[in-house]
């Protein structure tokens, strides 16, 4: 068996066959698809069901509630060379000839792919540096980790997984994908990049970031300080880290602080700027960085300009919200 495709599913029954049916697990015998359904309350688990009676290569198993849950059940269950994951909302684009001659065939880790946004490719191949270099690969993984550190859109080796028993963090509700990532590259010894755009990302008003969470800041800071446990050896990506950090951040002002749109919102803004680990992360950005987006907000808040930052944050706010209506 060439592939495993994992896939958690809950309450996804409006899209669950396509994911399943984009694997080519109906064209090829090579191909896995692995179905761990983590407490769902609608039809999805008839429907997979369905499904593995019609295909030996499907496979339905069950997870206790939560993605990590599910994929890390996946893990135990998968039997081929190469793992990949698909949310049941996304789906795979075409695995080619030549993409399965690859796995077949290369030494590598990881293989990493382009994927599709609403229709628009995310060129992980054009933007990234130095492909050869591990420490520069894993650098501009955590420099961009939004673009980089999702645990789809790339084939993981079975056993590598499974000898260094890499799993997913069952105390991590955000961040758990770029956390297991960084764990596992940090054990490869080479990583493969690709041309061709093999997920499709579909943007959700449901996902579990999109949705407000009182909770929310304390995960993102618990993912946080487990990366940083993660290199707590590896001095070579301190600077990476920090902009990973700040990269956290956004994230928490765009999904948590300013969505509410209240007074509240720029008093936690300064609140949570004048912690040690933001504060910190917050020397590395200067002047000669506002020419970049994403460091716009941060450049402000490192010079206490917090009206400007949040003006920046509550447009992004609005920007999510029409992208996924």
């Amino acid at each position: 068996m060439l592939l495993s495709v994992i896939i958690p599913a809950y309450n996804c029954e409006e899209t669950i066959i396509r994911a399943i049916r984009s694997t080519g697990v109906y064209l090829s015998n090579q191909i896995e698809v692995i179905v761990v359904n983590n407490g769902s309350s609608d039809k999805t688990g008839t429907l997979v069901k369905k499904e593995v009676r019609n295909n030996r290569n499907i496979i339905y198993i069950e997870s206790e509630k939560g993605v990590s849950n599910a994929r890390n059940k996946g893990i135990e269950a998968a039997t081929a060379k190469w793992i990949t994951f698909l949310d049941a909302d996304d789906y795979l684009l075409d695995l080619n000839n030549e993409l399965k001659s690859l796995l077949i065939k290369t030494e590598e880790e990881l293989v990493v792919g382009n994927y599709l946004v609403s229709g628009s490719t995310i060129n992980l191949y054009s933007m990234t540096r130095d492909k050869d270099s591990r420490i520069s690969v894993i650098n501009q993984m955590l420099e961009n980790p939004t673009k980089y550190m999702t645990v789809w859109g790339k084939f993981y080796k079975t056993s590598l997984l499974k000898k260094e028993n890499i799993r997913f963090n069952n105390n991590l509700a955000y961040s758990e994908d770029s956390e297991f990532l960084l764990r596992y590259v940090l054990l490869c010894k080479q990583v493969r990049f690709i041309r061709d755009n093999i997920y499709n990302y579909t943007l959700s008003s449901n996902s579990t970031v999109r949705r407000y969470n009182p909770q929310m800041i304390h995960e993102y800071e618990k993912a946080i300080f487990q990366v940083k446990k993660d290199l707590d050896e590896y001095p070579e990506y301190e600077h990476a880290f920090k902009l990973f950090t700040l990269m956290q951040f956004n994230l928490i002002m765009v999904h948590n602080v300013f969505i509410k749109n209240d007074k509240g919102s720029i008093i936690k803004l300064k609140e949570l700027c004048q912690k040690n680990y933001i504060n910190n992360a917050l020397r590395i950005v200067s002047l000669k960085d506002v020419i970049t987006p994403r460091l716009l907000p941060l450049v402000f808040c490192k010079y206490h300009f917090y009206i400007c930052a949040a003006i920046i944050y509550k447009l992004r706010v609005n920007q999510n919200s029409k992208k996924t209506k």
